[in-house]
């Protein structure tokens, strides 16, 4: 009894704090979190780092939402996104050149590259995934790009998770990696610059 009456005055305290969090955002920001997935693995493993999915925020019927590159693009909702996160963990941040006047610009990019996912994380407009639409994205709305591009060569490749990512998708359809192949990750948009931290999970 004692339990679930503590859970029930610490219900108004979530909703304050999911609110204030909520005045924070504005269209146009980018939040990073640490997907669960296999592919997610093998990205942290290869990056180095937990950001592993990236999305912009969007406002749908006056609530918050983030689109993203999942095949093809999906607008889904602030909450279902965090919550896909290992700990529920995230990161909102703000790119300098961008301004709200840019907003329907950025609604016009977005449905631009509404294309299949990329599971070979190549540098083509003919599929797109998630880091890598963010990039072109916001590259073409303000005539700056987030983050800066690698080759797939300089990836940490030989960790167990990158190496089966590699086998089943590559290997297997006797498809060779291209080292040489322009990749951008979702830590290379973290990092950059012009990238203000808005508010994180703590």
């Amino acid at each position: 009894m004692k339990t679930l009456l503590c859970c029930l005055l610490l219900l108004p305290n979530l909703a304050l704090a999911s609110t204030a969090i909520e005045k924070k955002l504005a269209e146009g920001d980018l939040i990073f979190i640490h997907s669960q997935t296999e592919q997610a693995a093998a990205i942290a493993e290869s990056t180095g780092s937990q950001w592993t999915h990236v999305g912009v925020i969007v406002k749908k019927s006056d609530e918050w939402h983030v689109a993203e590159a999942v095949g093809p693009l999906q607008v889904n909702s602030l909450k279902s996104f965090i919550a896909r996160s290992k700990d529920r963990k995230y990161r909102v941040m703000r790119f300098k050149y961008f301004s709200q006047k840019m907003v329907p610009q950025l609604y016009v990019q977005l449905y631009k590259y509404n294309q299949p996912y990329d599971i070979f994380f190549e540098w083509s407009d003919d599929r797109i995934y998630c880091s890598e639409l963010t990039y072109k994205v916001f590259k073409a709305v303000t005539g700056h790009p987030i983050g800066k591009l690698q080759r797939t060569g300089d990836l940490k490749l030989d960790g167990p998770y990158t190496k089966r990512l590699i086998e089943e998708r590559l290997t297997a359809i006797g498809k060779e990696l291209n080292l040489d192949e322009p990749i951008l990750t979702p830590v290379a948009q973290t990092v950059d610059p012009n990238m203000t931290l808005i508010v994180e999970s703590l």
